[in-house]
């Protein structure tokens, strides 16, 4: 009788579980009617049978496990599999019958899913994140970037290199990187001043080799204060700053503040820009790239490698060399997530799972302009697991693979300590390949034969499959079986401009140079199984 009693309330609890997520689907997606979507269902009805088949998929392999551990004669054991086997077979028929199709969940032609506009909270004053609900500290999305690079040698350090060729290692190549990356939202115009201003110390004055933020300040103040009595300095956002050869200043951080603390010249506060040491020099193709990275700090964006571990192996662990905010060298896109945070990407290139269900969505290649261009799913406030795709074309010639990233995002991980872990389908291995392409060369998912073409975190009740690819993306479907809080919460505070709460910044100093590529400172086991 107990036991009758205690399978009962598992059994209830187990129908309490399937109508709330019905209800709860109902309401996190919008009502799509059989007339509307061909659909023999509701799409929350559908979405619960897609559940119940996935989280029955999932405890397959663990059930038949235990069970041959407690039964060791072969009749039970084919009786068990038997009823395995009739069980997904009729979870898979309820399905296909809801979806109107006997190939609904490998449909090749899936319905345009709906658009989103996902969030990820960031508190203030932690604006160089992930998080897209503060933007206070960085230069807000602009369609036009107003710089201009100053050449500056020092009292007793004397520059003997063409300002002109410099320039021209890095901006024209930079300027064509952000073109292509923004889809033309964004044009890097940086005013060329080719020739070198003295500075009025010496080089070690300016503590170029130990850079700190006030140092940094500094450095920048004496450039543009060298070079006022020529420049009017009212028109631009952005100071970039070379310093001749030679200097202590060996990698090339960004400079960034907030108001009130930049550097001020013809009535105009000077609060982003870079300052370019040794790095620069040498390879065309790379001083391009150190510009166009620390031009995404001056943007708000964080360093995805690993700043404490910064030996080869571990530190571009977190993002390889599939975004520049990593590993530079390839001079890959910014991810997909990073351009919906800039505003280059529109709501309906995005579409999210915002409860449990499941979408099937054609992915084009984020090099390209126009198409669907990320399966985005929240797993808290501020985290979330991100799908896109990339192809070796464009900017992104460079990679060593192409095919479908998952990749997850935490806007509450700070700059530098892997705000974005991208989860590769295969581990690395030493050898060339590892040398040339690095780190998490082989992430990429894909459906060919010979690759991996499923991804899963049972934790966080996320899976996503790659059922196809062609030359217009991949087709790939994306499950969710768990419920999260999301959304940025009522009474958390803002930031920004107009914010009347007072919040002191973070008062953990960083040295500039210990960044090494630049940084800006700062279901119910009975039912389902």
């Amino acid at each position: 009788m107990y036991h009758a009693a205690q399978s009962l309330r598992r059994r209830l609890a187990g129908v309490a579980l399937i109508i709330g997520l019905a209800l709860a689907l109902a309401a996190s997606f919008s009502a799509r009617g059989s007339a509307a979507t061909g659909l023999s269902c509701s799409f929350a009805t559908r979405s619960v049978g897609v559940i119940s088949l996935r989280s029955f998929e999932h405890r397959i392999k663990p059930a038949r496990a235990a069970f041959f551990r407690k039964h060791r004669q072969a009749r039970p054991r084919r009786r068990f599999l038997a009823a395995q086997r009739a069980r997904l077979a009729r979870l898979k028929r309820a399905v296909a019958r809801c979806s109107g199709s006997p190939n609904a969940l490998a449909d090749a032609n899936p319905n345009p899913p709906p658009p989103c506009s996902p969030s990820l909270y960031s508190a203030p004053f932690t604006d160089n994140n992930e998080g897209n609900t503060n933007s206070s500290l960085p230069l807000r999305p602009v369609s036009r970037i107003s710089a201009v690079m100053l050449f500056v040698d020092f009292q007793d350090l004397h520059a003997s290199e063409s300002a002109s060729r410099l320039y021209n290692d890095m901006v024209p190549s930079a300027r064509a990187w952000y073109t292509e990356v923004s889809y033309g939202h964004v044009d890097l115009q940086v005013a060329p001043v080719l020739h070198w201003y003295r500075l009025p110390h010496n080089v070690g004055d300016y503590s170029l080799g130990n850079l700190t933020f006030e140092a940094q300040r500094n450095f920048i103040r004496d450039a543009v204060a060298a070079a006022d009595p020529e420049i009017d300095f009212s028109p631009y956002q952005v100071v970039y700053v070379v310093a001749a050869k030679g200097s202590p200043l060996q990698r090339s951080p960004a400079f960034h503040t907030y108001a009130g603390d930049g550097v001020t010249a013809d009535g105009n506060e000077l609060r982003y820009g870079a300052t370019f040491g040794e790095d620069i020099r040498g390879d065309a193709t790379y001083a391009s790239h150190v510009l166009a990275h620390e031009t995404g700090h001056v943007l708000g964006l964080p360093d995805l490698y690993d700043v404490p571990n910064p030996a080869y192996w571990t530190l571009f662990r977190f993002a390889g060399g599939w975004d520049m905010m990593s590993w530079n060298d390839p001079g890959g896109h910014f991810f997909a997530w990073e351009k919906w945070k800039l505003g280059w990407l529109e709501p309906s290139q995005l579409t999210c799972l915002n409860g449990p269900g499941e979408v099937a969505a054609r992915i084009t290649p984020l090099e390209r302009a126009g198409g669907l261009k990320a399966i985005v799913i929240p797993t808290g406030i501020s985290s979330a697991y991100v799908v896109e795709a990339r192809r070796r074309i464009g900017q992104d010639a460079r990679l060593c693979e192409s095919g479908v990233l998952v990749y997850s995002v935490d806007s509450t991980v700070r700059t530098g300590y892997g705000p974005i872990h991208v989860r590769a389908a295969r581990r690395d291995h030493a050898g060339d390949l590892f040398d040339r392409c690095g780190p998490l060369y082989n992430a990429p998912f894909d459906s060919a034969k010979g690759e991996v073409s499923h991804f899963e975190d049972a934790a966080a009740g996320v899976s996503v499959q790659v059922l196809s690819s062609g030359p217009a993306g991949y087709l790939v479907r994306a499950t969710r079986t768990s419920f999260v809080p999301q959304g940025v919460p009522p009474d958390a505070p803002q930031g920004g401009p107009g914010n009347e709460q007072s919040f002191d910044p973070p008062q953990e100093s960083f040295l500039a140079t210990s960044f090494p590529f630049g940084v800006g400172w700062d279901l119910n086991p009975d039912l389902l199984g």
